[in-house]
């Protein structure tokens, strides 16, 4: 059966890893899990160290805000050509 790791044990292994204070064997009769579930863990977690340090979070909510706004406006334009489409078209049904 597959053993579920909770986020606070992945991190644990993880940082441990990273630390290698204690052998790999150490740590996996530790925590009960094998070799590869800690390189993944390790690998894992030095990749979101690195995206945390990175710039790209902040554009790409930049853009995604510009792009809301965009798309804001031109909900806005297209509600008012509904408004103006229902005001013309009651002379023909009246």
């Amino acid at each position: 059966m597959k053993k579920v790791l909770t986020p606070k044990a992945k991190s644990d292994i993880a940082i441990e890893a990273i630390k290698a204070q204690l052998t790999w064997a150490q740590i996996s009769s530790k925590h009960k899990v094998s070799h590869p579930v800690i390189n993944k863990l390790k690998k894992s977690a030095e990749q979101s160290i690195l995206r945390g340090f990175s710039n790209k979070p902040e554009k790409a909510l930049a853009l995604a805000e510009e792009k809301n706004e965009e798309l804001l406006k031109m909900i806005g334009e297209a509600q008012l050509e509904i408004s103006w489409l229902k005001k013309k078209s009651s002379r023909f049904t009246e």
